[in-house]
């Protein structure tokens, strides 16, 4: 008999229709889709010219039953369409990357920054959708948080805000915590924690209208003690165990309340004006 009549090139024929209709009924990515439906059609194409025992047929369909769960997963993106995120310190770094990321996700964004005719803004104006609003938002000034509440209100209207990223943060030179200087502390501090709770206490409302979530960037600096950052690394803690305390307290409003805590990375957050 012909090779590509045995029991087992059956088999394999009979293994690529199955699992090539499954990916077709469950693929939501044309693109993924074929490239799915190629591997399996060349898999199984191979073991028909092979001819392969009926044991190698079984092991080899086992392998893309595997292969299938694996890539063909139902899990899906969030629909985004209509929500809006706030992030503070988007005029480089962390916050800089995240808006850009957000809006080609098709977000609504706003990007909170220090200076709003400074390259950074002016690079997301170029680059990112007309969906973008640029605030100009030291997180210092009650009167410029409250300024950018008042227009986000203006553009989300009843919808609420669906998230706020605290990210604006400062660093400060490396040194001793005997030797850093007093101001140092305080800049730290007013930026890296009062500033984070002054704009949560603000925007709190609008999260609350959409059951949305609170993203704290904080430090691995909050709970590993680093040498020569004394002053950072206090003003993390803070912001990480605030955060801890609303997250219960925000609950049984039916807000989220995450805290991210990254590694050393280098970003513009030195102490300069231009770097919260």
């Amino acid at each position: 008999m012909s090779p590509f009549f045995s029991q087992s090139a059956w088999l394999c024929l009979t293994a690529t229709a199955v699992l090539g209709g499954m990916l077709f009924y469950r693929s939501k990515s044309p693109g993924k889709l074929w490239n799915q439906v190629l591997c399996l059609a060349g898999l199984w194409g191979g073991a028909c010219l092979l001819n392969l025992s009926l044991l190698w047929s079984l092991l080899l369909l086992s392998l893309s039953c595997f292969f299938l769960c694996v890539c063909s997963s139902d899990q899906e993106f969030l629909p985004v369409d209509q929500k809006a995120v706030l992030v503070t310190g988007a005029d480089s770094g962390f916050g800089h990357a995240l808006v850009k990321h957000l809006d080609k996700l098709g977000f609504t964004v706003f990007a909170g920054v220090l200076d709003a005719k400074g390259s950074g803004a002016e690079e997301l104006r170029k680059t990112c959708s007309d969906r973008l609003s640029v605030l100009q938002m030291d997180v210092t000034k009650l009167e410029q948080i409250e300024d950018a509440h008042s227009k986000v209100m203006e553009k989300t209207q009843d919808k609420g805000l669906w998230a706020l990223v605290n990210n604006a943060g400062i660093f400060h030179f490396p040194i001793d915590g005997e030797l850093i200087p007093m101001t140092s502390y305080r800049k730290c501090m007013a930026v890296n924690f009062f500033g984070a709770v002054e704009v949560t206490k603000v925007f709190l409302p609008l999260l609350r209208k959409s059951k949305g979530r609170l993203v704290n960037v904080s430090s691995m600096g909050a709970k590993v003690p680093i040498q020569l950052v004394a002053a950072y690394c206090s003003t993390k803690a803070a912001l990480t165990m605030f955060s801890s305390i609303i997250r219960q307290e925000l609950c049984k409003w039916g807000v989220k309340v995450a805290i991210i805590q990254p590694g050393g990375f280098q970003t513009s957050r030195y102490l300069s004006p231009r770097a919260r």
